[in-house]
């Protein structure tokens, strides 16, 4: 798909489709796809438990690596039995990816700390300072391999993401062809974002994002 110049946009469980033998699957409903040559200024679009960061940023180009934040989105969602990052509107979704990634500083992602979520909202806001994917995704639950793949993918700043070319190239693949990869039947209990609630922006007001995390 990117390598055709398509970046679709809205990759969640709900547009992944399985045959009913587990022998195929596809990703259907490009309604929101645009052209890798498109371009900027680009729009935000997507589901937002499944948004890149920098969409939710409001940062007006980016590209094919969008579907590669929301590819690892579903990984963590297979994984975990339901979506990781679970916020409200645009600035709660950051957070709760702040939460469990940590917050970007200038090494990690130059540019963030101007942004107006960083210079705004953060401030007022009790985010975690570092990284706890692996305590929620423990080698119990899933590899060193599997764990290099997803913590590649869930990447904040897009220009150190994996590309989806670069995630097949991981040890975890290695030996396997990732077009003919094994599929096991698993319900997800996953629901729509609730787009009606208001996000808090101080200490006092914000409630949890991840309970029991």
């Amino acid at each position: 798909m990117h390598a055709r110049g398509v970046i679709h946009r809205d990759i969640k469980p709900e547009n992944i489709l399985v045959t009913e033998d587990h022998s195929a699957v596809k990703i259907c409903d490009f309604g929101l796809a645009m052209s890798t040559s498109d371009p900027p200024p680009h729009e935000p679009a997507g589901t937002l438990w499944y948004k890149a960061p920098e969409m939710l940023l409001d940062i007006q180009f980016y590209d094919a690596r969008v579907d590669a934040w929301s590819l690892g989105c579903v990984m963590a969602a297979i994984i975990k039995g339901s979506a990781l990052f679970q916020g409200c509107y645009e600035d709660g979704q950051l957070c709760a990816i702040f939460d469990v990634l940590g917050v970007p500083d200038h090494e990690t992602w130059p540019g963030f700390s101007s942004t107006a979520f960083a210079t705004v909202v953060l401030p007022e806001l009790d985010v975690q300072k570092q990284s706890w994917l692996r305590e929620l995704f423990p080698e119990t639950m899933l590899s060193d391999q599997g764990f290099e793949l997803l913590n590649g993918l869930l990447t904040c700043n897009p220009e150190n993401r994996l590309t989806s070319a670069a995630a097949l190239m991981l040890p975890w693949f290695a030996g396997v062809d990732a077009t003919e990869l094994p599929i096991k039947k698993k319900q997800l209990p996953l629901t729509l974002p609730n787009k009606t609630k208001k996000l808090p922006l101080s200490k006092q007001r914000r409630k949890p994002i991840l309970q029991g995390a």
